[in-house]
């Protein structure tokens, strides 16, 4: 009632609304202060978990890379430095007073403890980079799977595998509690910039609600206090919109590395995890509906020629126009790049083979047009193996390794060509992987021997050398023929160690005849591609000879003409170097190549043996007698030696000398005899 009679002014109402007004800005804007320092702190903790999850995703991607990558080096180095990164970021973490810490940091332990424990397998020798021949973990279990695991390489891959698998699973554990606890803090993020937000507008509304009250007072500062108010909202505002676009940056950069964890970074198609995960998914949708579905493995033909020949970007290049031609080819079928030159097809509702058939007859078709590749026209083809669900695998794994079995096949046929897979293919890879562990317990158990074979020179008689001849030995089979395991030799790599075995045994021998008083001219040791390429022979055999005083011009080195025209400028060079020692050089198997005269006339080498093929039909085969007379003329024409080989008969040897050859080998003089034989008739002639 006394209000009622003494009413305010305005003035001093504008008064009383300052003063409350200004408490209340004070109030909120401390109380905002709180909850800018308590959105500080979240965003401190919620970026170290971040730190942590993104740590332990990328360690996830690089272990399950281990499994598919052919580039198995390079991947250890990379798994290893992803662990070590998630172990630096995941401590900081553990300060934090959490319920579940103490969980978390023992599956951070074990992880730890894994991945040591899959360094030190790493180490064993299976997993050195010439032994794995360019194929992936999960390629060489496919090649080693049987009903009967047993071998040794394959129990040391399968526990690797295991090993991967059995981390991978406290990978997953620990991501999704730290997945959980992200968006734990990221859902009080948001909470805490909404309360920010209403706090903001409460101040803004008591700022304007001061500013009208002041106006009374203070009209002259009314327009300047409206223009800083109006600058404040600004910023705010900016303020906002950039937190929000650096979540929308988060977001798209976690939805990047799910993309760059599924697809190929080369070609952008579908890797082979993203592949695996698709083909489970089809295989339970056709489990239900009882359809058909076809899965193609394709190995492109001698890539590996385009990379030596063009370089690896011209070869990137390729693999690039090959998966887009893949994709165009496929239509709805599902693709995706394996790794290297491999690439796989999911042809789904398939009736019977021609369905399948369709799809990759599209593609080999394709092929037949060039590529154009930075000015280069490459021609290119492919092989593919085919395995159908649910007749030959009920797995995802099971039919991608039939069909990779298949794929093999149909490179043994000839390349360019597709092949579906069947029971004897598994026989057959087996079979591989069982003769090349049997090959490494050969050269550790000493189980391989030499065969010497006598070459004669017709116009005289007498032998002028040996050609030493690899046999192994097996402890189980008795004496294996080598063309039983030289060619698992050369693609494993083991040839390079039998090489120089061979090398050195047949050296040593010859050196200990001659100490005994035996005349023996020279000793002829075949070569192989791999020694050729990768075995650094211009320096390592010179080397050898001159450590253990070979004679000079003792030593003949035999290679196949085919081998030689891989890379005839390289082979001019490696046996320039070697003549150069003193040694020879001689072109097996004569005329069954393609060797250039323009090439022949410039190799350094010193002579031709006509191969077996052609001597075999003489002298009733009115061609290959005209072939054999070419080599001779060849030969008398550039002054190179020649010997004939597989001679077996007098009317060959007849033919033969009557035509020029000077020099033989074959049943008719001697059978590849081991070295006690060979010293026999060495024995006899010096009587």
């Amino acid at each position: 009632m006394k209000l009622l009679r003494h009413p305010l002014s305005l003035s001093q109402i504008a008064n009383y609304s300052f003063w409350f007004m200004l408490a209340s800005s004070i109030f909120g804007g401390a109380l905002l202060l709180a909850l800018l320092f308590r959105h500080e702190h979240i965003n401190d903790a919620h970026q170290v978990t971040k730190a942590a999850y993104e740590s332990l995703f990328v360690l996830k991607y690089e272990t399950e890379r281990l499994l598919t990558t052919s580039e198995l080096q390079s991947q250890k180095e990379l798994l290893f430095e992803a662990a070590r990164q998630f172990d630096s970021r995941f401590k900081p973490l553990t300060a934090r007073p959490h319920p579940n810490i103490k969980e978390w940091s023992g599956f951070a332990h074990i992880i730890t403890e894994e991945i040591q424990k899959i360094r030190i397998v790493l180490q064993a020798p299976l997993f050195d980079p010439r032994s794995m021949m360019e194929k992936s973990l999960l390629r060489r279990l496919g090649e080693g799977l049987v009903s009967e695991p047993h071998t040794e390489n394959y129990v040391q891959i399968r526990d690797l595998t295991n090993a991967i698998a059995y981390l991978k699973q406290y990978e997953d554990f620990l991501l999704d509690e730290l997945r959980a606890l992200e968006q734990h803090e990221q859902n009080q993020h948001a909470t805490q910039l909404e309360h920010i937000k209403f706090w903001l507008l409460v101040l803004i509304l008591s700022a304007i609600s001061t500013l009208i009250a002041l106006a009374f007072s203070l009209s002259k500062g009314i327009k300047k206090i409206e223009i800083n108010l109006l600058g404040t909202q600004e910023e705010l505002r900016s303020a906002l919109f950039e937190l929000e676009q650096k979540q929308k940056k988060l977001e798209d950069q976690r939805n990047l590395l799910d993309h760059m964890a599924h697809h190929d970074a080369l070609t952008g198609i579908p890797n082979r995890l993203l592949f695996l995960e698709k083909l489970r998914t089809l295989l339970e949708i056709t489990r239900r509906t009882g359809e058909q579905l076809a899965v193609w493995f394709l190995d492109l033909d001698r890539f590996k020629e385009i990379n030596d020949s063009f370089g690896h970007n011209i070869g990137d290049m390729v693999l690039q126009e090959v998966a887009h031609r893949l994709t165009d080819a496929a239509g709805n079928a599902s693709v995706a790049r394996l790794g290297g030159d491999e690439f796989a097809l999911i042809v789904e509702n398939i009736r019977d083979r021609t369905d399948a058939e369709a799809v990759i007859t599209r593609f080999m078709s394709s092929l037949q047009h060039p590529l154009f590749v930075e000015h280069h026209e490459i021609y290119i083809t492919c092989s593919a193996g085919a395995s159908l669900f649910p007749q030959e695998a009920q797995s995802a794994e099971a039919l991608l390794r039939n069909a990779d079995s298949a794929m093999y096949h149909a490179k043994d046929e000839g390349k360019n060509t597709y092949a579906f897979y069947n029971q004897e293919m598994t026989r057959r890879a087996y079979e591989r992987v069982t003769m090349e562990s049997a090959l490494r317990k050969a050269l550790k158990n000493e189980e391989f021997v030499l065969h010497y074979q006598p070459q004669i020179n017709m116009l005289t008689n007498k032998i002028v050398g040996f050609e030493a001849l690899v046999r192994w030995q097996h402890s189980e089979l008795g004496l294996v023929s080598p063309a039983k395991f030289i060619p698992i030799a050369e693609e494993t790599g083991l040839i390079i160690d039998i090489g120089a075995w061979v090398l050195e045994t047949a050296c040593r021998t010859l050196m200990q005849w001659r100490s005994e008083g035996l005349e023996v001219g020279y000793m002829a040791v075949n070569i192989s591609a791999k020694q050729l390429l990768h075995g650094q022979l211009e320096y390592a055999i010179p080397d050898f000879l001159k450590r253990i005083g070979y004679p000079k011009n003792a030593l003949e080195l035999e290679l196949t003409e085919s081998m030689i025209m891989r890379n005839p400028d390289y082979a001019r060079k490696i046996f320039t170097r070697l003549r150069t020692e003193g040694i020879k050089i001689a072109i097996d198997d004569f005329g069954t190549g393609y060797s250039s005269l323009a090439y022949l006339k410039h190799l350094p080498i010193d002579t031709l043996k006509i191969d077996q093929s052609f001597v075999r039909p003489l002298p009733q085969s009115h061609s290959d007698g005209q072939i054999v007379r070419s080599i001779i003329h060849l030969c008398q024409g550039l002054g190179l030696g020649i010997i004939a080989e597989g001679v077996e008969t007098e009317q060959q040897s007849h033919f033969l000398h009557q035509h020029g050859c000077t020099h033989a080998q074959g049943y008719l003089y001697a059978k590849p005899l081991d070295a006690a034989g060979a010293k026999s008739i060495l024995s006899a002639l010096k009587q």
